[in-house]
């Protein structure tokens, strides 16, 4: 039977817009806390109160500067941030030895607690929910990737995991079915985030064809071959090339080279807009027809995470337009995306001045996306869902 006494604390590191800028966080992930607040808001709806326990913090500037703790409100899902010092190393320890004193405080509330993915910082906060009885489970998020990696790292990055999945021992929660292989446990649950669904009017028949690409901005994302394709369609001297319209959002490795893409001239168009609040990426989102899912399928990180960037535009009215990577093809079955048969420029290229005639194509398959989406990843069936399996004894 369900616990009546369902509270649920949330470690994490999301970060409302005003804190982010008060901290001067640059490096934050703005997807990562939409899905932790969706989840919250989610298990609100079913009755389980969550409290957001944020580390508050991002890579170091060395500005000295002290941010003390705090507590605050989003979208009615209270939230406490540890205090940040922008200082190197201490910046670390710091957070390490907040987060259990702040833990010691909420556990008179006997919570359930949830780790988001397997950061060093939660280990001690972890230890006391273990010395003081609480039940814990892992969020995994992203699993871990050792090829490439020193032998002492492999090392680290093995014992952490095997600690927290011992720690984590009542479940956890997975971003892809694959990574049930990496952790311990038995008990296991898919959890690819909530559905936002809502109405936008969009012209469809729109002279300009927008497409969006979004998130962390890297080679195994698909940012080399957005480029690549990019180039190529410059190149090819085709007659349709000015009805298409690129907006790129976010910021990683790739960045600098989409920057320069951007400001070369030639068509398609390229429109960097890097890191948006909010508000501003709302706007962008609700402007664009194709959402694109270029993550690598021959890379290590299409079978260590999913792309929630998906759920996200497809929750939005927009086509997704996705490489056959991580459980993109079992969530939007074979008419709910549109895919992109290989990692080739040449073979994306020629599908997007495809799309450009195919506007009731998209817009059909824009529709079935997001009725899937809004059917089977509601706010209320996830939230319900995941209360039993936080709160159920011996699921």
């Amino acid at each position: 039977m369900p616990s009546p006494n369902s509270r649920l604390v949330y470690l994490c590191n999301a970060l409302d817009e005003k804190t982010r800028l008060e901290r001067l966080i640059t490096s934050d992930s703005p997807a990562a806390t939409q899905k932790v607040l969706q989840i919250a808001l989610a298990l609100k709806s079913s009755g389980v109160t969550t409290t957001l326990l944020s580390l508050g913090r991002g890579r170091q500037h060395g500005t000295g500067r002290w941010h003390p703790t705090k507590v605050t409100r989003i979208q009615g899902v209270a939230i406490v941030y540890a205090p940040y010092f922008d200082f190197p190393w201490l910046t670390h320890l710091v957070a390490c030895l907040a987060l259990p004193l702040i833990l010691w405080r909420l556990r008179v509330q006997r919570p359930v607690v949830l780790a988001y993915n397997r950061l060093p910082h939660y280990l001690l906060g972890m230890e006391l929910a273990r010395w003081v009885g609480l039940r814990r489970f892992l969020d995994l998020e992203d699993g871990d990737i050792l090829d490439g990696r020193g032998t002492i790292r492999q090392w680290i990055t093995s014992v952490t995991a095997k600690r927290f999945d011992s720690l984590c021992n009542a479940g956890s929660l997975l971003a892809a079915t694959s990574l049930a292989a990496q952790y311990a446990g038995s008990n296991t649950l898919p959890c690819y985030g909530v559905s936002e669904s809502r109405f936008i009017h969009r012209d469809w028949n729109s002279r300009k064809l927008k497409i969006l690409l979004g998130g962390t901005l890297q080679r195994t994302t698909g940012a080399e071959l957005f480029i690549k394709t990019i180039r190529h369609l410059r190149q090819s001297n085709q007659t349709k090339l000015n009805f298409l319209e690129f907006h790129v959002t976010g910021n990683g490795a790739s960045e600098n080279d989409i920057k320069t893409l951007a400001n070369e001239a030639g068509e398609p168009s390229v429109h960097f807009h890097g890191n948006l609040l909010r508000s501003e990426y709302l706007d962008v989102l609700s402007s664009a027809h194709i959402g694109l899912v270029l993550n690598l399928p021959s890379s290590q990180l299409a079978s260590t995470t999913f792309p929630s960037k998906s759920i996200n535009m497809a929750s939005a009215g927009l086509a997704i337009l996705s490489t056959h990577v991580s459980d993109v093809p079992a969530i939007f079955q074979s008419n709910g995306a549109i895919y992109l048969e290989d990692e080739n420029p040449h073979t994306l290229a020629q599908l997007l001045i495809e799309l450009i005639e195919q506007r009731s194509l998209l817009k059909a398959t824009a529709q079935r996306g997001q009725d899937n989406i809004a059917e089977t990843y509601s706010q209320e069936k996830v939230g319900a869902t995941l209360k039993a399996f936080f709160f159920t004894q011996g699921i």
